[in-house]
């Protein structure tokens, strides 16, 4: 059953393509080369293969020099005139932009002191934070001659307690 599948669709497939061999060698050879001469490639195509003059459908547009000619196609370009930019678009009430100046003005000023603060801020920590290391250290005016183990006690009262760890759960055993 297999072999006469095969063999079938092997004698299907010569015969197309001795029945292609014929179709492409019996085509006009007089309508292609001059056409050939005056249009594109893809235009001869379309003219070689006698679709829009053999159709019974509604016959398809194909555009060639010779239609142009039939029809009366046109190009258009711009004029100066037409590339001219846009007028400028009209002015908005003076004391619209005046009271828009004086909004952006106030912004920019909230915007500037708040700047200033925040920079006071910081550089205040960076003071503070410099002083605490200071004293540490013992490099301030009254730590110079204070013994060390004094100026530690004073760091950890100063400095924030240690996290404590949790209580560990002590297991008990059973009885024997």
């Amino acid at each position: 059953m297999k072999r006469t599948a095969i063999a079938a669709l092997l004698a299907f497939g010569a015969l197309s393509l001795v029945a292609d061999e014929k179709t492409t060698t019996q085509a006009p050879a007089t309508t292609t080369a001059p056409a050939a001469a005056a249009d594109s490639p893809l235009v001869a195509a379309a003219k070689a293969s006698g679709r829009t003059t053999s159709s019974k459908k509604k016959k398809k547009m194909v555009i060639t020099n010779e239609t142009l000619a039939k029809s009366g196609g046109h190009i258009t370009t711009t004029t100066k005139a037409a590339q001219q930019p846009l007028p400028a678009p009209p002015r908005v009430d003076p004391v619209l932009d005046k009271l828009a100046a004086d909004q952006k003005k106030q912004y920019d000023a909230e915007k500037a002191a708040a700047a200033k603060v925040q920079r006071e801020a910081d550089q205040k920590k960076k003071r503070d934070a410099q002083r605490a290391n200071a004293i540490v250290e013992g490099d301030d005016a009254e730590g110079i001659y204070e013994d060390p183990a004094t100026s530690e006690g004073r760091a950890s009262k100063q400095s924030p307690p240690p996290p404590q760890q949790p209580t560990t759960i002590q297991v008990q055993k059973p009885p024997m």
